[in-house]
């Protein structure tokens, strides 16, 4: 599955390829140079600022999480 994506600080609009998996990721926006996360969902894609999205969708805040529970 692919979308188009937008950046929450300036509204600039990306494509994205297909997604290998429901993992979120970072995205650093051409435009304004930010970093914000996407995270694949069924219907789509959900969009966060850096900072803003809960811990399942961060996915440096997922990675220490799952480590610590040993999950992958």
């Amino acid at each position: 599955m692919s979308a188009t994506i937008h950046c929450p600080y300036c509204n600039a609009s990306r494509g994205t390829g297909d997604f290998e998996s429901y993992a979120p990721f970072y995205v650093n926006c051409e435009e304004c140079s930010r970093r914000y996360i996407v995270e694949p969902v069924r219907s789509g894609v959900v969009v966060y600022r850096d900072g803003e999205a809960p811990c399942c969708s961060d996915p440096d805040c997922r990675e220490t999480e799952m480590a610590g529970s040993g999950q992958e």
